[in-house]
């Protein structure tokens, strides 16, 4: 296994992001995941976590790998947080696409992601967006709602 893909392979195995991945090793995003990809197929993996998997089964990696130090994770994207903000008043997907001038299916990515990352996607789905909103709120990540604010 050629080492670019062995450093990016250790690298999501300690949970970073492609982002991540792709600012440590001084690469473009897109370089990240190729290598990501071309490892995946290398090990006959369906994604990058049974790609991790196998790779300890292997003995390529060692098991149970940790996050490396460093600053912690934001808890949500610029972008998380933004479509988060605009959906904020119960606007449908289609309207905060509008409003953010993007596609409907890319709000509702950001809006799972954020739900995975501010720990609220197990409660019932007629509960999430406040929920994950409010948790938002809570923890400053995205503005108050416009009565505090004009408060």
């Amino acid at each position: 296994m050629p080492s670019r893909e062995l450093e990016v392979l250790k690298l999501m195995a300690d949970g970073f992001t492609y982002e991540e991945i792709a600012e440590q090793l001084s690469i473009g995003v897109g370089g990240a995941k190729g290598a990501a990809s071309r490892m995946m197929m290398r090990l006959g993996a369906l994604n990058a976590p049974n790609a991790v998997f196998l790779a300890v089964q292997q003995g390529i990696l060692p098991g149970r790998a940790k996050r490396r130090p460093g600053p912690p994770r934001q808890p949500l994207t610029p972008r998380q947080a933004e479509v988060l903000d605009a959906a904020a008043d119960g606007a449908s997907l289609t309207v905060v696409a509008a409003r953010l001038g993007t596609k409907r299916e890319q709000v509702a990515a950001s809006l799972s992601g954020a739900y995975l990352r501010l720990g609220v996607h197990q409660h019932p789905r007629t509960e999430r967006r406040a929920a994950a909103v409010a948790e938002a709120r809570h923890r400053g990540l995205i503005p108050p709602a416009q009565q505090e604010r004009a408060a």
